[in-house]
């Protein structure tokens, strides 16, 4: 069992190796097995797996915290508008009717909250000018119902929806009625239910595509304007509300795909262009705000899906050509050869189809139009590369740093067979808005073979004397205080301490981190912990970390420590009596909490053989823990003194896969 990161907490180390026992099933191969038969989902293949009760198109489709997908609304036979909705459960193959909609409606959006519901906006409940939508709808999977939540301040379809890292869903754009095109964008807070109006997009548009970038702007481009096709695209900032224009794509298009790839650039592939579907394809960079060319598509194809799987290739499959027909054919774009090579085709050629990538790696495609105009009600399983493990990027705690025994203490071990790159980071005066902060930290690195490593100004290096801004700032994340520490470091396998002290004893707000720097060397960070004295108010103890390095959830227990903790068998002083646990992601949204571990807080069952099963529960049924399953992401972990007590606390994080 690989350990994640611990990310607030002790200088206690976790030394022991949690095992995994795999076990190897015995095949046997009898009368009526077809050998040489693809099986569902089979990599680089496409199969057929179970259809839905209704045929429908312009649908959406969302995969669901717990795996299924959620397919609701489109066009059904007779140009009915829907409003069932459906759910795919992969273990099965099957679908299974849920709660249906409020409204019928298409060319809505669908957008997975932070807190597990879908968001289901506008759309059109019937061609023709009073079609269009303002109501919007919540799904809630635990019960599989949906509810009615605040309405758009402007009915619209084709527009786009995006996720914000604050948790806010952006809409922009689209169309009103049958001509007029909007400009106008709204924002969505799950916490109130309402929609706000933001600044509205320089140009209106509709059919366009919309990304969220790493920076945590959007860009918009493509799509129809009120003079035709749009090569115009603009970047929306979610700290100012406004959009500014950035460079444009050098073939104006509509219906295309786009993706944000790995490497932080964004794909855009196909379309509808003035000649007809389109093959050619090109790159956003987002440093410089300039579009340039790759390799195009082998087929023009106009309304295809797209999706980034799990090894960082791009799957784009059906779609209609230069004819009008509909593509049964797929390809895959490799971003670091920035080629297209032919895959699988679909049993069925669709187009207006939906393409969700699942939990296991593999894609599902639903529903749709075929090739003589048909509504589709058959699904299929593309066979993609399995999810590639996710692991910790970074990790920080920050609390109130005091003096002797009450410093921040921060344990961690390298696991595997090289060395491995790390920056850790103690910052103090360039902390904003939590109080009194360390005015000038120092940084301590203590070694396997009792050497110590140590810094008090970043940019000189306290061993040499020489200066290390050069290699410091080669990290891209430099301390912006020269009164902050940095040590720059390459460590073999082993168990490493930091401590984060104040300079001749001083005390404030702290905060310590450590970045992978080479998080492709054989080597993990494992059972990353920090120790340090709880407080109340904005001095608890809090903790962050980063969930990526690949594309599938990763499974994890948290746990908080107070009345267990102890140094060489001697307990620490004034250890933290009664903690309690709260994880949070990106967005702040609460994914759970716990106060003593063998009670599960969310449903006040007990949890203590999930808890056991792990082989790390804690030793005092008055500490924390709790098991969640963190997609890659951003996350927060916050310990506190139950009743506003104080004490010195520990947190942990373990990958449990």
């Amino acid at each position: 069992m690989k350990r994640l990161h611990s990310f607030t907490g002790s200088l206690l180390l976790a030394t022991s190796i949690l095992a995994r026992r795999v076990a190897f099933p015995m095949l046997s191969v009898g009368a009526g097995l077809v050998l040489g038969q693809p099986r569902a989902g089979a990599s680089g293949v496409f199969t057929n797996t179970g259809t839905l009760a209704e045929a429908r198109y312009e649908h959406t489709a969302t995969l669901l915290p717990n795996g299924t997908v959620l397919v609701a609304g489109g066009i059904g036979f007779n140009s009915p508008v829907l409003a069932s909705a459906e759910l795919y459960d992969p273990a099965s193959g099957t679908w299974a009717a849920t709660g249906s909609l409020a409204a019928a409606r298409f060319y809505h959006s669908a957008t997975l909250l932070p807190n597990g519901k879908v968001l289901v906006a506008a759309g059109v409940s019937n061609e023709g000018p009073s079609g269009d939508l303002a109501s919007a709808e919540l799904y809630d999977p635990a019960s599989g119902t949906w509810t009615a939540t605040g309405s758009l301040g402007t009915a619209r379809r084709l527009y786009t929806a995006t996720l914000l890292l604050n948790g806010k869903v952006l809409v922009a754009g689209g169309q009103n009625g049958t001509t007029a095109f909007l400009a106008s964008a709204e924002l969505y807070d799950p916490a109130s239910g309402t929609w706000t109006a933001t600044g509205g997009l320089s140009t209106a548009r509709r059919e366009h595509k919309a990304t969220l970038l790493p920076n945590g702007k959007v860009l918009v481009a493509g799509g129809l304007d009120n003079s035709g096709l749009s090569a115009s695209a603009e970047l929306y900032d979610p700290a100012s509300g406004t959009w500014a224009a950035t460079g444009s794509l050098a073939t104006a298009r509509h219906f295309h795909t786009a993706t944000l790839l790995p490497n932080g650039k964004v794909l855009v592939a196909g379309g509808g262009g003035s000649g007809g579907a389109l093959a050619i394809a090109e790159l956003f960079d987002p440093a410089s705000g300039i579009w340039t060319a790759t390799n195009s598509l082998a087929t023009g194809r106009y309304i295809p899906g797209a999706t980034l799987l799990s090894d960082g290739t791009v799957l784009v499959a059906g779609g209609v050509d230069n004819n009008g027909s509909s593509l049964a054919s797929a390809e895959l774009y490799d971003p670091a050869s920035g080629t297209w090579t032919a895959t699988g085709s679909l049993a069925t050629a669709r187009v207006v189809h939906t393409a969700t990538l699942l939990s296991d790696g593999k894609v599902l495609v639903a529903a749709g139009n075929d090739n003589n105009g048909g509504i589709l009600a058959s699904a299929e399983l593309y066979g993609g590369p399995p999810p590639t493990p996710a692991q910790l990027l970074n990790i920080s705690t920050r609390m109130r740093v005091l003096a002797d025994d009450r410093v921040l203490i921060g344990g961690f071990i390298v696991t595997g067979s090289d060395p491995k790159k790390v920056i850790i980071r103690g910052m103090g005066p360039s902390l904003n808005g939590v109080g009194v902060t360390l005015s000038d930290p120092t940084l301590e690195l203590h070694q396997p073979d009792g050497t110590v490593i140590t810094n008090d100004n970043w940019k000189i290096n306290d061993q040499t004397g020489q200066s290390q801004e050069a290699d410091i700032r080669a990290t891209t994340i430099p301390p912006t205080n020269d009164l902050e520490s940095a040590i720059v470091t390459t460590l073999p396998p082993g168990n490493y301490t930091a401590i984060l002290a104040g300079k001749n004893g001083g005390t404030g707000v702290g905060l310590v981190e450590l970045y992978d720097l080479a998080q492709a060397a054989n080597s993990k960070l494992a059972n990353i912990s920090s120790r340090g004295f709880v407080d109340t108010g904005d001095n608890v103890m809090i903790g962050g970390l980063i969930v990526g390095g690949g594309t599938g959830g990763t499974k994890v227990i948290v746990r908080a420590i107070g009345p267990s903790l102890t140094v060489n068998g001697t307990p620490v002083p004034g250890r933290l009596a009664d903690p309690t646990l709260g994880l949070h992601d990106g967005s702040g949204t609460t994914l759970a909490t716990n106060d003593n571990w063998k009670i599960n807080d969310q449903t006040g069952q007990s949890q203590e053989a999930d808890i056991r099963a792990t082989t790390i529960p804690p030793t005092n049924d008055l500490e924390s823990a709790l098991i969640a399953t963190l997609a890659p992401g951003n996350y927060t972990a916050i310990v506190r003194g139950k009743n506003n007590t104080t004490g010195v606390g520990l947190v942990e994080v373990y990958n449990l896969q």
